[in-house]
């Protein structure tokens, strides 16, 4: 079903699959990998052009995003970072770009997964379920609970995280560093513990990257990132979230 220029959709007609929106300036291969994710269960949407990706993600409700890095005008990069103004929805980054330096600016601009191409669709139809299962399990696991430190509260079950009343937007993969530290406060988490919350037993590859997020979470809760009081490096074991905090059921 056509969605306007440069998008196309598949729609089904008995259930709502979760909806994917696939982003890149090459129909050929958008449509290569929509194909693949329609036979794997989920429906999907497909940007040719940034505009035309922004302009779809907020007039229709998608699950997760897949996301070209390279494309003319406005990049992946940023497409990232306007989608993370205003939603935590899941992003998967694809690339041909393998350096250090392109993924750890996908991630730090708010990807949740970055994928280099060539790659196994299947893998990318598993990487987009695991993401997708990670965000139901919060959604269907979390307790009734408030957590406050100094002035930032994280409402474990609403997903909403606040510094004196303003909140604060998090990607799934922050939420889910923070609230995982938050839920073991006082115990120094081991660095290979929290790579598997965040990325499931085969997240090993993306281990390195752990770092970043750490940062970039300490930096949108932290009062002086620099020197965090929050969540605190143990070097060589892990990370410590803070002790002193009042617990409201």
């Amino acid at each position: 079903m056509g969605l306007g220029t440069g998008a196309t959709a598949k729609v089904s007609q008995d259930e709502r699959r979760p909806v994917i929106l696939i982003v890149d300036d090459s129909a050929p291969h958008a449509r290569m990998v929509a194909d693949a994710l329609e036979t794997g269960g989920f429906e999907t949407l497909v940007a040719t052009s940034s505009a035309a990706a922004i302009a779809m993600f907020l007039e229709t409700r998608t699950d997760a995003v897949i996301l070209d890095v390279l494309m003319p005008h406005m990049d992946g990069y940023d497409v990232c970072a306007r989608i993370r103004d205003f939603s935590d929805v899941p992003i998967i980054m694809l690339s041909a770009l393998r350096n250090e330096a392109e993924i750890v600016q996908g991630l730090n601009a708010g990807a949740d997964d970055y994928v280099t191409k060539p790659f196994n669709v299947s893998e990318l139809i598993a990487r987009v379920g695991a993401q997708l299962r990670r965000v139901h399990r919060q959604d269907e696991n979390r307790r009734r609970v408030h957590i406050e430190a100094d002035d930032l509260s994280i409402d474990l079950d609403g997903r909403r995280v606040s510094r004196g009343g303003t909140d604060i937007r998090l990607s799934p993969t922050e939420f889910r560093l923070l609230s995982y530290l938050a839920a073991n406060r006082g115990r120094v988490v081991p660095h290979n513990e929290l790579i598997t919350q965040l990325w499931g037993e085969d997240g090993a590859r993306l281990g390195p990257y752990l770092k970043i997020y750490v940062r970039r979470l300490r930096q949108k809760v932290e009062r002086e990132p620099g020197t965090p009081s929050l969540i605190v490096s143990r070097h060589g074991s892990g990370y410590v979230f803070t002790e002193k905090l009042p617990v409201k059921s």
